[in-house]
């Protein structure tokens, strides 16, 4: 599948977001014509290639193209001499292209047969959840046959009944994870076998599996006739040894999967802290990191949040495409309307896999527009992701932290002297130890110091712990700081959240009044935010997939309405 991206005249034509309607068609249009020019799909016939958004603007200027390749082959047809027209129908185009006559026309240029449903990701994944009752519907599939298999006598019992239970634990699976994503619960033996699948998938990708719909099982299938070579015995071998080494683990696990959710139980009956001061603020994410400018679906969805919590803060994410002029322009215009009262706003910049140099002049250049255009009241040069990803990424050092800050806020100092500088810290490991005892020394730039706190595989237990490092960082650095309490660091919450896939929707509302709890208790934490809105990138969101309220957004409304009223 080819997606444009990293867009032709990107630069000069930043304004209108055109590097979106006139350079993303532009971009898939080179593609095709590429591929057909330089031959790969001669040499490559087997090749299985689509392309998005019904192949750019390709189709509409086929008749251009032709006539080029045949006015002028000396140029064109230098590598290929098959015309471009011919390849119609042999590579798929999607059909997402917004206009039911654009549709119409692609169908009856390229065929029905090469055209490919596409949905433009209705945010929060609701086209995928539509269709999530398929999996326990092919699993159980799976379990049939392998049953059938049995009772034919087509295959060794040796062989079918460590696959059999193998692909009875990858239904029971599949069946809690629809349940839970579709109505926020399942029966505990259900929730707990959840939870085992992520720990067992966490053991190749870390903890990314607790909230990435990647994290899956794949149920095996029963080879229908006894081994005629002796490959396909090795491979029946190697299948009956991996299923009864995942059902092995799976079933270890399980117990613990019960302990992880039974966890949150003391927490649903934690209570904030009043300050009657008000000098502890509740906040939350808005939409997802932004790589562009803000998607309308997304705007209206969130704001409905927005109206039912109040947030005295709000903390906006942007990826590095986010940062660019014409997308920091359409979001100052969402973000106007809700920062009339006395919402601060915070913006952070999305830290990828791969961090940047600490001295990168893009990411200088992406502060001053963000400070120029947002005019954030707090401003965050990196954050990573509230969980890790599947993909393995580069953690910064403390050397890369210290330089990135003091270079941010040079162009801080420069530009919007207002605005306060923070940092992120996202793992809360050793590394981020350093960091912390660098910026909460006092003679730093550094006026906010975020953590981002979430359950781990053992449920609330693993939040705890973070919390405890974070108690143990703090007093450390008073007990040698020199500086008085009003030239500290204060100190937030950035994002709290819980894990409402893996342990369920109570779980997440209890790990976040765990959070809140203890935030509110200490003097020293001045605000606390609530992240994500939505499963945008992970179920982590107090929206699931489907466009469901988990329960954890009213309960916390309520709550951040009555420490308003104690002010």
């Amino acid at each position: 599948f080819v997606h444009p991206w990293e867009m032709m005249g990107e630069r000069e034509m930043q304004k209108y977001w055109l590097p979106w309607l006139v350079g993303m068609p532009a971009e898939t249009s080179r593609a095709i014509c590429s591929l057909i020019f330089s031959g790969v799909l001669e040499k490559l016939k087997n090749l299985r290639i689509c392309f998005a958004h019904g192949g750019g603007s390709f189709p509409y200027t086929l008749g251009r193209i032709e006539h080029g390749f045949q006015a002028r082959p000396e140029l064109c047809a230098v590598d290929n001499p098959i015309n471009p027209r011919e390849y119609l129908g042999k590579f798929w185009l999607d059909s997402l292209v917004h206009d039911e006559l654009t549709l119409s026309f692609l169908v009856k240029l390229a065929g029905a047969g090469r055209i490919a449903l596409a949905s433009g990701t209705e945010d929060g994944a609701r086209t995928v959840s539509g269709i999530s009752w398929l999996l326990p519907v092919i699993a159980s599939a799976f379990v049939l046959q392998v049953l059938y298999s049995i009772v034919a006598g087509l295959i060794s019992p040796v062989v079918a009944l460590p696959i059999l239970l193998y692909d009875i634990a990858v239904t029971a699976i599949v069946t809690g994870d629809y349940l839970v994503a579709q109505h926020g619960s399942a029966p505990l033996p259900l929730q707990a076998a959840v939870a085992a699948r992520d720990v067992v998938v966490g053991m190749t990708v870390g903890r990314a599996a607790l909230v990435t719909p990647y994290a899956m099982l794949v149920p095996m299938i029963t080879p229908a006739y006894p081994a005629r070579w002796r490959l396909s015995a090795v491979v029946r071998a190697l299948l009956v040894l991996s299923a009864t080494a995942m059902t092995t683990l799976l079933v270890i696990e399980w117990p613990r999967g019960i302990g992880a959710v039974r966890s949150y139980g003391p927490a649903m009956s934690a209570r904030m802290q009043a300050r009657p001061n008000g000098d502890f603020a509740l906040g939350m994410r808005f939409l997802p990191a932004l790589d562009g400018a803000p998607n309308a679906r997304s705007v209206k969805a969130d704001r409905l949040l927005v109206d039912t919590f109040e947030p005295d803060i709000l903390l906006v994410v942007l990826d590095d495409e986010g940062t660019r002029a014409a997308a920091l322009d359409s979001l100052a215009d969402v973000l106007a309307p809700l920062l009339e009262d006395s919402t601060k706003l915070a913006v952070a910049l999305h830290q990828g896999r791969h961090p940047a140099p600490s001295t990168d002049a893009f990411r200088a250049q992406a502060i001053e527009r963000v400070l120029t255009r947002l005019k954030p009241d707090v401003l965050f040069p990196a954050i990573g992701d509230p969980m890790p990803s599947v993909l393995p990424a580069e953690t910064p050092t403390a050397t890369w932290w210290r330089l990135m800050v003091r270079n941010a806020n040079i162009v801080r100092e420069r530009v919007r002297p207002a605005t306060k500088l923070g940092i992120a810290l996202t793992h809360l490991d050793t590394r981020d130890s350093a960091v912390y005892a660098w910026a909460a020394a006092g003679n730093t730039p550094v006026s906010v110091i975020g953590a981002i706190v979430f359950p781990s595989y053992s449920g609330l237990p693993g939040m705890d712990a973070r919390l405890r490092a974070i108690d143990r960082w703090h007093t450390n650095s008073v007990r040698q700081s020199t500086d008085s309490v009003a030239r500290r660091p204060t100190h937030w919450l950035l994002t709290i959240g819980g894990l409402p896939h893996a342990h369920g929707d109570a779980a997440q509302l209890a790990a976040m009044r765990e959070a809140l709890a203890w935030g509110s208790r200490r003097p020293w934490v001045t605000a606390a935010i609530i992240g994500e809105p939505s499963d945008y990138d992970s179920f982590t969101g107090v929206r699931a997939a489907n466009g469901r309220i988990r329960m954890a957004w009213p309960a916390l409304s309520t709550a951040a309405k009555a420490m308003r009223d104690l002010r």
